[in-house]
């Protein structure tokens, strides 16, 4: 092996290591991102379990709201995007509790 051949060698040797190098730095990053959107998944996939429940909530909350003429909650629903409005159809009164952005996310 003559003088090019062995430098020749010697730069793709080195190259090689770069490259080794930065595909470990960029594989440990991938795997972070991974964990991290596998938690996203997971916070996505129970909001939705819960989003039954949330409704419910809020109109339980609502009724009661309104069958007190409750002006604090009414206010504390508004607050977190929940509008109702009485639906006065017979001798008692039912509410309707709608999110005003149900895309929005909640705290």
């Amino acid at each position: 092996m003559d003088k090019v051949q062995y430098r020749a060698a010697c730069a793709l040797g080195v190259c090689c290591l770069v490259l080794m190098a930065g595909n470990v730095a960029l594989a440990t990053a991938n795997k972070g991102l991974q964990s991290e959107l596998g938690l996203r998944q997971q916070y996505v996939q129970q909001s939705v379990q819960l989003e039954g429940l949330y409704r419910e909530i809020a109109r339980a909350l609502a009724e009661l709201g309104q069958r007190n003429n409750d002006n604090d909650v009414k206010a504390m629903l508004e607050r977190h995007g929940i509008s109702y409005q009485a639906n006065v159809t017979s001798a008692t009164s039912a509410t309707s509790a709608t999110p005003a952005n149900p895309a929005a996310p909640r705290k």
